[in-house]
């Protein structure tokens, strides 16, 4: 805690006050990557109980209270929305348009975690209707999000959520190269295959990669360096040969 230099600091701080400007309220909102049963890339919507916005698709998150920091709220959202913890968070950006909230001035925080589906408990918040995975596809430059029952354009979003949507995107794409993103979305980063992480790759760049280099690459950048190593064992699947298993070893 910050302690005053000087008596005249000490009294300064004692009389100032913290209604001379208007103060914005701050949010966290937490973009949940997952992939679905289908294997491709999706993120965990909620519906909105409250106006604004009521019945509209959001991304998760909420208010942060006097006495967190925003990393502290961003996990809590998660936590309440997820029932996940100690999974991989990291802030991405921030989001300040004059009215991307019509109640008030709202500065949001934008952070984005990595949850395995088999991890995944899915559960709607105090102020949330509903809670579902959505599909992202991407087609043409244009994003929808496809659930079990409806579909919607990235646009229909609540406040200015597609544009944090696209944003986490877009960051994702460009991070899963020189990150451990892709091994946060195994089902387990200790026992997995080459084909596996191929998969995650494909979802997530939205393009299936070449078989043969991605098994080069991933020598390259993950066996030679000591931070993946065979774990001696192998699957079998169909009528193709055993699948060689890994087990992550280290992180960045």
């Amino acid at each position: 805690m910050y302690k005053p230099e000087s008596k005249e600091e000490e009294d300064y701080l004692r009389s100032y006050d913290p209604g001379k400007y208007p103060t914005p309220a701050v949010t966290v909102d937490i973009v949940i990557f997952t992939l679905n049963e289908q294997n491709r890339l999706a993120v965990l919507l909620i519906r909105r109980k409250n106006y604004p916005y009521r019945g509209r698709w959001a991304i998760p998150g909420g208010f942060v209270e006097m006495e967190e920091s925003i990393d502290t709220a961003a996990g809590r959202e998660l936590f309440e929305e997820t029932h996940v913890s100690g999974v991989p968070i990291d802030q991405f950006g921030s989001f300040g348009d004059v009215d991307r909230d019509p109640r008030m001035r709202v500065i949001s925080i934008a952070y984005m975690a990595f949850v395995p589906k088999n991890a995944l408990q899915i559960r709607a918040g105090d102020d949330a209707k509903d809670a579902r995975l959505f599909e992202i596809v991407r087609e043409g430059g244009k994003i929808r999000l496809h659930g079990e029952e409806e579909e919607w354009d990235i646009e229909d979003l609540a406040f200015d959520h597609d544009k944090v949507l696209r944003t986490a995107i877009r960051r994702l794409c460009n991070r899963i190269e020189y990150t451990y993103d892709a091994f946060a979305l195994l089902p387990d980063d200790q026992s997995f295959s080459i084909g596996e992480l191929k998969r995650i790759y494909d979802a997530v760049l939205n393009k299936e990669q070449d078989l043969p280099n991605f098994r080069r690459e991933f020598e390259r950048k993950y066996v030679r360096e000591g931070l993946v190593e065979k774990t001696g064992g192998s699957e079998k699947r169909d009528s193709r040969r055993p699948a060689k298993l890994y087990r992550l070893v280290k992180t960045q």
